[in-house]
């Protein structure tokens, strides 16, 4: 028997824009608090209790199915948050006219809230009537989903005081400057002002998260000039993490408690894995490569704590940004990832039935494999300390969606990377061209494989294990001037890397420890993978990360 009930379908917009917008760490980690709070704090426990509506008992997370449809006493409900959405439902008033103007009015309040709290964040809402019967509600939620989309499409908020012209601009965000703060006797603009206030709530946050392992001992850094670098070193890793195919897995959810599970499932294993990074940094803290590759005296705060090299600005839901030294931010990203790969994201009724779905869908001869466990890619952008952090954003956003489409056929995790050099700003496809074009083919042969989703091997050199060990030993056994020469002639044509190889024997030992064969020719330098036309070479960006990965023991 159908029910049908008011709905709100909420969801924040330019994430990204709002967080990385401007150069200093403190205001990014406060916006993404201020992000992290508007449907949690704000409208769970300011927005809705002002409308006196009665609400279940039990906490939305601890619920078992909706609550509307088992007590008809119930006005409004929390489905679920996740996604960087959330649905309410509600059901005060016998005419729908009644509840949608009642959705309205808390949508108008909660948009209101935010230009005060978190000025200059957009927010998206689908408003309508929504049938919550199990038959029918999955159905009935794409159509708010479909909604909210169209409303992306056709409502552009305006969230910021216009600049004139004839108003003072903010130095830090670009934007009007119409608050002062007393702090640095200075005009700024109010999101400034909200974000710059925020950071010591989030930092309070993350230490409770994760106060049992920092042990009152450890801490995060507040600014990027503390968090390690080592002096000519000036170089940090902005590392994004996405999950893989995360859409199509909840699209087949058959209900909302699916829903609801699989979203605090991520949560856990997100902040698990984080938990595990956190733990194998402190563990190897005081180790002979930390010492060499970072700059520990950068790396204590005024109350003698121990600055750890890493400072997580976003984790929500199944996205994650953080920032460490460059020489560590391969290494990161990669245990990071493997840390999520080790636990398991649907039981097996899950994986059989949405696998089941998935295959049926697709008419043509274009299979989806979807994996059990939580799998997801990861872009590392390493750029110089003093580069425009939203760019750096952008390059490691866009890194990682050269992994995912990469991952998208067989659920694999894997990762890609591009250093920039200088203060240069191109995009990914500009830095391609330009950077890694030579005569013979390819000079980047990412994105590699963290753990591929099948039987196969990983035959072609593509994991990121492969090349760790190829830098390994270009490193050890290979002088310096040598491994100059090497990245020059591979930029150069094949005449030029076949005399490179005739006055090279440890080079020559190499490739033919790589290669398995006994005749040598620079041909091998030049590979095809994973059946694409174009040749390219790992050596180069092998060569790229010697001076931005940790020592390794024989070093």
């Amino acid at each position: 028997m159908a029910k049908k009930v008011g709905a709100i379908l909420l969801d924040t917009r330019s994430i990204q824009k709002y967080v990385f917008s401007c150069n200093k760490l403190k205001t990014n980690v406060g916006a993404s608090y201020l992000v992290d709070g508007i449907f949690n704090d704000l409208m769970q426990n300011i927005i809705l209790p002002k409308y006196n509506l009665k609400m279940p008992d039990i906490s939305w997370k601890k619920s078992d199915g909706i609550q509307i449809v088992k007590d008809d006493t119930i006005e409004a409900e929390i489905v679920y948050i996740g996604g960087g959405n959330m649905l309410i439902l509600i059901n005060k008033f016998p005419e729908e006219d009644d509840n949608l103007k009642l959705c309205r009015d808390i949508v108008s309040s909660w948009s209101l809230e935010i230009l005060k709290k978190a000025p200059g964040l957009k927010t998206g809402a689908a408003i309508g009537m929504m049938d919550v019967s199990e038959d029918a509600f999955k159905n009935s939620l794409d159509d708010m989903y479909v909604q909210l989309k169209q409303n992306q499409n056709t409502v552009l908020p305006q969230v910021d005081l216009p600049y004139t012209g004839l108003t003072l601009e903010c130095d830090i965000s670009g934007k009007t400057a119409d608050t002062f703060d007393w702090v640095d006797k200075k005009w700024i603009a109010k999101e400034v002002k909200a974000k710059t206030e925020a950071y010591k709530y989030a930092s309070e946050k993350v230490r409770y998260e994760y106060g049992d392992i920092l042990n009152n001992e450890y801490d995060f850094a507040s600014e990027l000039e503390k968090i390690g670098c080592k002096e000519g070193e000036s170089y940090i890793s902005v590392i994004h993490i996405d999950g893989n195919n995360m859409g199509v897995k909840f699209s087949k959810c058959k209900d909302s408690q699916e829903r609801k599970k699989l979203s605090l499932t991520v949560v856990k294993i997100v902040q698990n894995a984080f938990r595990e990074l956190i733990q194998s940094i402190i563990d190897e803290y005081d180790s002979k490569a930390y010492d060499e590759a970072l700059d520990k005296r950068d790396l204590i705060d005024d109350k003698g704590k121990k600055l750890l090299p890493i400072r997580p600005i976003i984790i929500g839901g199944d996205d994650i940004t953080f920032v460490c030294p460059a020489r560590v931010g391969i290494e990161y990203a990669k245990r990071f990832i493997e840390a999520v790969n080790k636990q398991d994201f649907l039981n097996d009724e899950q994986y059989k039935r949405m696998s089941k779905e998935i295959k049926e869908e697709k008419k043509d001869n274009e299979s989806m494999k979807i994996s059990k466990t939580m799998s997801c890619c990861g872009g590392v952008a390493i750029v110089p300390l003093k580069y425009p952090f939203f760019r750096a954003y952008q390059l490691a956003e866009h890194l990682c969606g050269s992994a995912k489409t990469k991952s998208r056929q067989d659920d694999s995790s894997l990762i890609d990377f591009a250093i920039l050099y200088g203060e240069m700003t191109p995009s990914l496809e500009q830095l391609c061209r330009y950077q890694y074009v030579a005569p013979e083919g390819y000079l980047h042969y990412g994105p590699y494989y963290i753990k591929k989703n099948s039987d196969e091997d990983i035959a072609d050199k593509s994991s990121i294990n492969d090349l760790l060990s190829l830098k390994d030993k270009l490193k050890t056994k290979v002088v310096s001037n040598k491994i100059k020469e090497l990245r020059d002639v591979l930029t150069r044509d094949l005449h030029a890397q076949i005399r490179f190889l005739e006055n090279c024997e440890s080079v020559r030992d190499i490739i033919k420890e790589e290669s398995k064969i006994k005749n040598i020719e620079a041909k091998a330098f030049w590979q095809k993978k994973d059946g694409e036309d174009d040749l390219k070479t790992r050596y180069v960006d092998a060569i790229e990360i010697i001076d931005f990965t940790l020592p390794n023991k024989e070093d």
